[in-house]
This record gives C-alpha cells, structure tokens and sequence, in this order.
C-alpha cells in the first residue's frame, strides 16, 4: 500500500468514528432531566451550554449528552425552516446541579 491510500484509510476511519453514537439516551435518562422556566431553580448550578429542539423528550436527550440534569427554557421561540417546513423549536440553557 502506498502512502496515500493509507492516508485515506485512516481518516476514513476517524471520520467514521466521530459520526459514530455512543449510545442513544433512553426516555428514562431523558426524563431526569429537570426542565424549568425560572432561574431560581438554577441558581447555584453550572451552566454547561444550550440546547435547542422542537421536541421536549429531544430537548432533554441534548442536555444529557452535554452532562446536564437541567434546562432553563429560554423566552426565545423562532420558527425554522427546514426539509418540512417551518417549525417552532424552542432553547434551553442546560446546567449540571448538585443533588
């Protein structure tokens, strides 16, 4: 094999894997999500980054994979175009809390 085709191997490969899932968040991990619409219930956690979703199941499953267990919906609603046309989806700021 030659240096080039061995190349392409090897990134083929790592791209594979990045695109790769670890595994898919169930309903039940979803669900220890917390969301919630006022700060307070946030106060004294750390924000991790933001989800956005049309879905709240979905919405949950992102925060997860982040390393949240809370969402602070944001006032932010827009509607998004896509392959199906527009639809309403809405964002979260996710946080980890302490227990």
């Amino acid at each position: 094999m030659n240096r080039l085709t061995i190349s392409s191997s090897f990134i083929a490969l790592v791209l594979a894997g990045g695109c790769a899932s670890s595994g898919d968040i169930s309903k039940k991990d979803a669900a220890r999500v917390r969301v919630v619409s006022e700060a307070d219930h946030v106060r004294s956690c750390r924000m991790l980054g933001t989800v956005a979703d049309n879905e709240i199941e979905d919405l949950q499953k992102k925060a997860v994979r982040i390393g949240g267990n809370a969402a602070l919906l944001t006032p932010q609603r827009a509607a998004k175009g896509g392959y199906f046309g527009l639809l309403d989806y809405m964002t979260a700021d996710v946080y980890q809390c302490v227990q």
